[in-house]
């Protein structure tokens, strides 16, 4: 008997009030996850995106000024006669700003604030020449309808059977784990922790795991990718303080990637290693009005 095989024939059956207990856990991170959702300046709150390469300019609307890609550089130019401040650091901004992209992927620069809109700084490399970058300014406004009519998530009803004994394998060397993107001009690279480990139906599957922005995080599609769950796939955040110690991996909690709920999002999309051959029936599906996403990198 493998390694795996050892930790499916170990795994105990789930005691009733262990179950009902689990549930309870489950549902209250269910609504953290729609308070995330709500928040004034969540995905749903996603306004516009401006995309800037090398030698363009642009007018991004509701903040006053200039942007301006050069290089690696990206430059905000305010409009000193503006009739709204914009803010970084609890400071008016009244010079221009330089942001210079310095990683390979993506890569969050800063943001500003303009009254009640968020606005988000990134850069992100090319897809074919690595080397280059291309800049993005994200609005995010709390008045957007999309915010106001949203209610909830559809998701499968908790079920313990996707509490899967899993153990995490820690990559011996550093590498990156790259993605293609939505947005096909682009790539995304995280830095790869190492894989989690488990069997399903008599097989052995391993899923890489990605330390992205701090969260440990794993993206995954299966069978029900592009049916009752979301297009490219799902996401998976693993406990930072006890991954070396993981007993389970608890499908229950795959989400969302931000794409489902705004097309104004560059999200990765889980690559061929992480793709399962079967149905993952557990955690959120597809949300209702789900975005459908537009080449707005291109």
């Amino acid at each position: 008997m493998n390694g795996i095989e050892e930790l499916h024939a170990s795994h105990d059956v789930n005691l009733p009030q262990e179950v009902d207990a689990a549930q309870q856990q489950w549902h209250m991170w269910h609504e953290r996850r729609l308070e995330e959702l709500r928040a004034p300046h969540g995905y749903l709150a996603c306004a516009s995106i401006t995309w800037l390469s090398d030698g363009q300019e642009a007018v991004v609307e509701g903040v006053p000024g200039i942007w301006k890609a050069q290089g690696d550089t990206l430059v905000y130019v305010p409009e000193r006669s503006a009739a709204v401040q914009v803010r970084n650091a609890d400071r008016t901004v009244e010079a221009p700003v330089v942001f210079r992209a310095t990683a390979f992927g993506e890569e969050a620069l800063g943001y500003f604030i303009v009254g009640d809109l968020r606005v988000e700084i990134n850069a992100q490399s090319d897809a074919k020449k690595r080397d280059m970058h291309h800049f993005w300014i994200r609005v995010k406004d709390p008045n957007m309808p999309s915010r106001a009519q949203f209610t909830d998530v559809p998701a499968f009803p908790y079920d313990a059977r996707w509490r899967i004994p899993a153990r995490f394998r820690r990559a011996e060397n550093d590498e990156l784990d790259i993605h293609d993107s939505v947005v096909t001009t682009v790539l995304q690279s995280y830095p790869a922790l190492g894989v989690v480990e488990f069997a399903y139906g008599g097989k052995e599957y391993s899923l890489v795991v990605c330390d992205v922005f701090g969260h440990v995080t794993v993206f995954f599609s299966d069978e029900t990718s592009g049916l009752s769950t979301y297009g490219i796939g799902r996401v998976l955040h693993l406990d930072p303080l006890h991954l070396d110690e993981m007993k389970e991996i608890d499908f229950n909690y795959a989400f969302n990637y931000p794409c489902a709920f705004s097309p104004y999002c560059t999200c990765p999309i889980p690559s061929a290693r992480n793709r399962l051959d079967f149905a993952v029936e557990a955690g959120e599906k597809t949300p209702d009005n789900a975005a459908i996403y537009s080449s707005i990198g291109e």
